[in-house]
């Protein structure tokens, strides 16, 4: 009877020891994995682009010269660049700033971009300034976010170099947080 007694002992003892390294493997499961994306720091800056740059639709003319939209949105041509209103919408870059109020940021433009045509040609922007202006300080509170508006001047050539056409690339802005 002894011996079944103390069988029973250490059937209760393995049990439980076995049960008790169960828990303590599923904790070791539930912990989070370093390597996991841990939340987003509160105070990093975060942009959003709300609108691309358009010129809308325009003729160069005989001899070509500049397109700007203003960083408020107001459409100007120089040279024989003739703007034509036929329901192409033209609008400067907005983007969205996600920042802390107090933070300052400084915005940093990229080089000109080349812009090519869907018939051949090619067209070379320059990124304007900024509404607000560089640097700036956001000033509303979390989740608003704060509106830079930016404006950019094409640069157009004489109708062989420049045929009609839709002319896309690709800009280049830097947000600096300080």
């Amino acid at each position: 009877m002894k011996t079944n007694i103390l069988h029973k002992r250490k059937w209760l003892i393995k049990t439980f020891l076995l049960g008790g390294l169960s828990c303590i493997s599923f904790l070791c499961r539930g912990q989070i994995n370093p390597t996991d994306s841990l939340p987003g720091d509160p105070g990093a800056l975060s942009v959003y682009t709300v609108r691309n740059m358009s010129f809308g639709a325009f003729s160069c003319g005989s001899t070509g010269g500049t397109i700007t939209v203003s960083n408020t949105g107001i459409r100007s041509a120089t040279g024989s660049v003739i703007p034509l209103n036929m329901g192409v919408l033209y609008f400067q870059s907005i983007f969205d700033i996600d920042a802390p109020v107090g933070t300052v940021v400084s915005i940093l433009n990229g080089p000109d971009a080349t812009l090519t045509g869907s018939n051949g040609g090619t067209m070379s922007m320059h990124i304007g300034n900024s509404d607000p202006g560089s640097p700036f300080i956001t000033t509303v509170t979390q989740p608003v976010r704060t509106p830079v508006n930016i404006g950019a001047t094409l640069t157009v050539g004489n109708p062989s170099a420049n045929p009609p056409g839709t002319y896309n690339g690709t800009f280049y802005i830097t947000f600096i947080q300080e």
